[in-house]
């Protein structure tokens, strides 16, 4: 069945539709929730879950070329919702103790130069750039974090993108 024949089908037969929906798609939003929540397998479930269901809500006003496009997106970003849920609940930490999301950042985000420079930067920018570009904190949350206002994390991000621009050799 086409992604068209889905679409049509979710008003038609919406039982039908819902699981071949699941079938198809739920992988896919899992797949995306678990590089955001990596362990967390009921918080990945209830992700691909209401991908579902917004595929569900949106019913006839989806593209069926682009449902693969919203699935991802949306699931990406109900991901982003939870993982940001969980940490004002400080249910999931910033670093491991261990040092392994270190070598996270370098092996696999960020690379070993542009890591090498962030760790230069004097504290709390490094903090504050990897909180906003790596952990998707809003310049609000941050300036909560550290006393300082919105504008002034977004100068600051300002500051060190160009620092980077400038400085490393990608």
């Amino acid at each position: 069945m086409t992604d068209r024949e889905l679409i049509a089908k979710l008003h038609t037969d919406p039982n039908t539709a819902l699981r071949e929906l699941t079938g198809r798609y739920a992988p896919l939003a899992s797949a995306i929730a678990s590089r955001l929540l990596p362990g967390r397998s009921g918080d990945i479930e209830e992700v691909a879950a209401d991908t579902i269901i917004a595929i569900w809500r949106a019913g006839r006003e989806l593209n069926a070329d682009t449902l693969r496009g919203f699935v991802i997106t949306t699931a990406r970003n109900l991901a982003i919702d939870r993982w940001r849920r969980l940490r004002r609940r400080e249910e999931v930490p910033l670093f491991d103790q261990d040092g392994g999301d270190s070598d996270f950042l370098e092996d696999t985000v960020l690379g070993a130069v542009l890591a090498d420079y962030i760790r230069t930067l004097s504290p709390p920018d490094g903090e504050i750039f990897l909180r906003h570009y790596l952990l998707l904190e809003t310049a609000a949350e941050i300036g909560r974090r550290y006393g300082l206002t919105e504008a002034a994390v977004r100068a600051r991000l300002h500051r060190i993108r160009k620092f980077l621009q400038k400085e490393v050799p990608l």
